[in-house]
C-alpha cells in the first residue's frame, strides 16, 4: 500500500469494516439526534396582557407565512412549524441523482387563563414575529 493512502486502509479488513460500522452508527445517531424534538431549538415566545387583550409573540425569524398554523384549544393555542429541506445531489461520472428529504415540525402550546372563542382570536405574521390576540375575558373577582 501506498503512503498516499489514509493510515484506516492500512489496517487488515476485519479493523477495516468495524470502523466503518462504528462510523455509520455515530452518523446515524446523530440524524436521529436532529429530527428529535428534545434537540430541536424551541420558539421563543412572550406572553402579556393589556387591559383589553391577552397577546402572545413567537420570535420566527427566517420562517414564510405558509410555514405557520395554530390550532386553538379550549384554554391553549398550539403553534406549529412546518420546514421542509429538499436536496438533490447529482454524481457527475455515474450520472447517478441522489434526493433526500427531510421535515422537521416544531411546536410551542401556550396556556391561556381562560376559555378561547376560535372566532374572538386575531393572528398577524410580519418581519418575523407571530403576534396573536385574544380578547382578555378573565373575571376578576374582588376580595373584601
Amino acid at each position: 500500500m501506498s503512503d498516499q493512502q489514509p493510515w484506516s486502509k492500512k489496517l487488515p479488513q476485519g479493523y477495516q469494516d468495524i470502523l466503518k460500522t462504528i462510523d455509520s452508527f455515530f452518523q446515524q445517531t446523530y440524524e436521529n439526534i436532529q429530527d428529535n424534538p428534545l434537540f430541536q431549538t424551541p420558539i421563543p415566545v412572550h406572553v402579556f396582557e393589556d387591559k383589553d387583550n391577552y397577546i402572545i409573540e413567537a420570535e420566527l425569524p427566517g420562517v414564510e407565512k405558509r410555514q405557520i398554523s395554530l390550532d386553538i384549544y379550549r384554554q391553549a393555542i398550539r403553534i406549529q412549524v412546518t420546514e421542509d429541506e429538499r436536496t438533490e445531489i447529482i454524481d457527475e461520472k455515474t450520472g447517478m441523482l441522489e434526493r433526500r428529504g427531510r421535515t422537521q415540525i416544531r411546536q410551542r402550546v401556550i396556556p391561556v387563563p381562560f376559555n378561547i372563542q376560535e372566532q374572538d382570536v386575531k393572528a398577524l405574521y410580519k418581519n418575523g414575529l407571530l403576534r396573536i390576540t385574544i380578547p382578555n375575558k378573565r373575571k376578576r373577582i374582588p376580595i373584601e
